[in-house]
């Protein structure tokens, strides 16, 4: 069984291309092939074999970027771009998968089948002569423009970096100086964990304000991080190439394009979702701001909110965010989601000692009944040739004895002189969401891995199992079990759960228009209308509650939709959150954890993956069609 990564690969370009030319001689016998083993099974294959390599690449790059691994993997870019559209323009290939239809399938494989074949067309095999050419250009040219406004990002954000002195840092506790310590004095940077604590807790406002600027104008011509990463011209030019796929497909648009392969059918139904939604939330969110602005006592500007948010908190339910993080230090926290996962699934979590890319991975494995299901390397602290966010990347799907693979990547705290990492509340819903990205890869129990865990899975439905895990971080019987005071090892007392539930949908109606407004960004943007900017601008009016600084210029490192997969896809947040709020409510009314019903949801939605339509799956599960109510009521919106 393939079940260690190589994670120092050499001779990336020369791997890759000799296995690409390997996949030419499997799709060529495959083209001739009459029966599914022959067609599908060889082709499913050697794309495991393919995604491997690609995959360690790709998350190498990710988590241990340099300039000379990073210069090597760019080389191997339009190798595979250029591998993978041939074989979607192979007409031969193609016709071999139609004429599969007249052989004798299961329900799967009929799926299967017809999700590949809308795929090839979606994928441009019906082109001919030079719009074959050009639709073939353009996603090489696509993944090179994504892979250089990541590397853009990252550099602005690691490029900006300022020495302070204690006295500016009233407001600091001593797990948030711990973070910056450093020989020279005490260090601001704009990585996340370090940036969201200037903005809770430093009472400085000027210095909140520089921050502020220096995070929101990053990768742009305004910031004060070099222009030679402004990412501006590479936007543009990515969705420019990306109408032009659009208009070479007969499509109006590229959102148009999008939907095409996900559970909803329409722009327009998802416009009036997301409309839907901000109407639904709009005035709670003003009154929510209002109280905000009231108790500031000044007109808040956009550094103002999380400090004042805090405080407005504190005062409001009797405790600070601070308050809780020493009952959360990494180890236990774990400890809690291992165990939450065992009783909502019938399996066991376990670290395991094998060596890594980087002494902060952990490596785990999930086991049922004495036997391997599969492996998750954890990979949680924020490191400076690291990319920003948290994802999960699945490195090897179920196939034949070979278990599935799969890496968890945060931007978390780290321990400090000695001392354990200590984990804010919001830090441990991100590890609990990514879980269940990580569980609907390895719990699969699907043969075939073109539709095994997430493969397969429409876009809009992904996010069902990472959302519906969060809900569980706010039971207390969870709590008991991921909490433990640092210094006094007691659980987190009763009075400070009941506070953390009474604050849980604190803001809630803001946070949701912000979300709109990134989702409605995204489609209108890809509805080619104008300059993205002016689109944000427009929808902003719908959306806002607050001017934004002339110099913000957050889109210019917005990866998920420039380099992380969800371009006019973004709305898939909001979407799969009413289904994992319907699907929380039901489990919670027949059992909660443990149940049946909990382990209805690991049969037909987390070991079902994307052999069979989802929206049926989750019908399966559910008995019936999620329903809006759910979400508003998980958010605390009042209808």
């Amino acid at each position: 069984m393939n079940l260690i990564p190589n994670f120092k690969p050499e001779n990336i370009v020369q791997s890759i291309e000799n296995i690409t030319k390997k996949g030419f001689e499997v799709v060529s016998s495959a083209e001739k092939g009459g029966n599914w083993d022959e067609v599908i099974t060889a082709t499913d294959n050697f794309e495991c074999e393919l995604g491997r390599l690609t995959s360690v690449n790709s998350h190498l790059n990710a988590v241990m970027f340099s300039d000379e691994f990073n210069a090597q993997y760019e080389q191997t870019l339009p190798i595979i771009t250029n591998f993978y559209s041939d074989i979607s323009s192979n007409k031969a290939l193609y016709t071999a998968y139609k004429n599969l239809k007249n052989t004798d399938l299961n329900e799967q494989q009929q799926h299967i089948l017809q999700e590949s074949i809308d795929g090839f067309e979606l994928s441009g095999v019906g082109l001919e002569g030079e719009d074959s050419k050009r639709f073939k250009a353009i996603k090489e040219q696509l993944s090179l423009l994504s892979n250089q406004f990541s590397k853009n990002s990252l550099k602005a954000t690691n490029e900006w970096i300022k020495i302070v002195e204690l006295e500016e840092l009233k407001g600091y506790s001593e797990t948030e100086l711990a973070k910056i310590k450093t020989d020279k004095g005490y260090e601001l940077n704009l990585q996340m964990p370090v940036y969201m604590d200037v903005m809770t807790y430093l009472d400085n406002r000027e210095l909140r304000e520089e921050v502020y600027r220096a995070y929101a104008s990053r990768a742009s011509e305004v910031g004060i991080t070099s222009v030679d990463f402004d990412n501006k011209a590479i936007m543009d030019e990515i969705l420019a190439l990306r109408q032009e796929m659009a208009d070479i497909l007969g499509f109006k648009n590229y959102a148009q394009l999008s939907i095409e392969s996900k559970m909803v059918e329409s722009v327009d139904q998802i416009l009036e979702f997301l409309t839907n939604l901000v109407q639904k939330s709009k005035s709670q969110a003003q009154a929510e701001f209002d109280e905000l602005s009231q108790f500031a006592g000044i007109v808040l500007q956009p550094w103002d909110l999380g400090f004042y948010s805090e405080q407005l908190k504190a005062k409001k339910f009797g405790f600070k965010k601070s308050d809780l993080t020493p009952y959360f230090p990494e180890q236990k926290v774990l400890e809690g989601l291992f165990s939450t996962i065992e009783s909502l699934y019938k399996v066991k979590v376990q670290q395991i000692d094998e060596s890594s890319y980087h002494n902060d991975v952990r490596v785990l494995e999930i086991t049922s009944n004495n036997q391997l299901i599969g492996k998750i390397y954890l990979d949680l602290y924020a490191r400076k040739d690291k990319r920003g966010g948290a994802w999960m990347a699945d490195y090897q799907p179920l196939i034949g004895n070979e278990k599935p693979i799969a890496f968890v990547v945060c931007n978390l705290n780290s321990p400090s002189k000695g001392k354990p990492a200590l984990f804010e509340f919001d830090e441990i819903v991100t590890i609990f969401h990514e879980f269940g990205h990580a569980l609907h890869h390895v719990l699969t129990k699907v043969k075939y891995p073109c539709a095994a865990g997430i493969s397969g899975v429409p876009w809009d439905g992904v996010e069902l199992p990472s959302q519906y895990m969060e809900f569980f971080c706010y039971e207390r019987s969870v709590i008991d079990k991921m909490s433990e005071h640092v210094e006094t090892q007691k659980s987190l007392p009763d009075e400070l759960y009941n506070k953390l539930i009474a604050s849980k949908n604190f803001q809630s109606a803001m946070g949701m228009l912000r979300q709109c407004e990134f989702s409605l960004w995204d489609l209108q943007t890809h509805l080619g209308k104008c300059d993205t900017y002016e689109v944000l601008t427009q929808v902003r009016q719908q959306t806002a509650l607050m001017s934004a600084i002339d110099e913000n210029r957050f889109l210019n490192t917005f990866g998920h939709v420039f380099s992380g997969g969800y371009a006019a896809g973004y709305f898939s947040y909001k979407w799969a959150e009413v289904l994992a709020a319907d699907a929380y409510y039901y489990v919670q009314e027949h059992g909660g954890i443990g149940s049946d019903a909990s382990l209805d949801f690991l049969h037909h939605i987390l070991e079902t993956g994307g052999s069979q339509d989802f929206m049926d799956s989750y019908k399966a599960f559910r008995g019936k069609k999620p329903e809006i109510n759910a979400l508003l009521q998980a958010n605390g919106i009042v209808i």
